[in-house]
């Protein structure tokens, strides 16, 4: 793991596996078809390949929505989604513990942004939610998470550990 901040190759092949599994496990979780990531993927980038209003102080990832143009004609675009890795708060909570890896972190980090991605996709969620809708979905999300990273060696521990940072947010109540 490279301490300066942002992730270095094998930092990355690490990533890339714990994605792979993520994949899996959130396409089992919500019976979606075998060809899921295929048919609609997704990208992940990290704090290198993104512009700095990217970044994300407080968080390790957030989902960036975009349009893609599928043919010359400006109005034929398709609705893409994007996980961006905030390398340098993953890599400082590493740095802060010893119960976890990179590896238990990134299957945590993915397995929880795609399950955002099958709910906008899929539940229609809303990507532009205000923010004590942004709150709710944020628990529901991690519920999720938690069920579907159930069992998983080492993952029990960072959902406990961010279980207590949710249920210290304040978020607004609709009135």
């Amino acid at each position: 793991m490279h301490t300066a901040g942002l992730f270095t190759r094998s930092d990355l092949t690490i990533i890339s596996r714990a994605a792979a599994l993520a994949e899996r496990l959130t396409t089992g979780y919500f019976c979606l078809p075998q060809d899921e990531w295929r048919r609609n993927p997704y990208g992940v980038f990290t704090r290198k390949e993104v512009d700095v209003s990217l970044y994300e102080k407080d968080a390790f990832a957030n989902v960036v929505r975009y349009r893609k143009p599928i043919s010359r004609r400006p109005a034929t675009c398709e609705e893409k989604y994007g996980i961006v890795l905030q390398d340098p708060n993953i890599l400082l909570a590493l740095l802060r513990s010893s119960k976890h890896d990179l590896w238990s972190m990134g299957l945590f980090i993915l397995t929880h942004e795609l399950a955002h991605i099958v709910r906008f996709r899929k539940f229609g969620v809303d990507f532009f939610a205000a923010p004590e809708e942004a709150g709710t979905e944020e628990r529901i999300v991690h519920d999720i998470t938690r069920e579907i990273l159930a069992g998983v060696t080492n993952t029990d521990y960072i959902i406990n550990l961010y279980q207590h940072q949710l249920d210290g947010m304040t978020v607004k109540k609709p009135s």
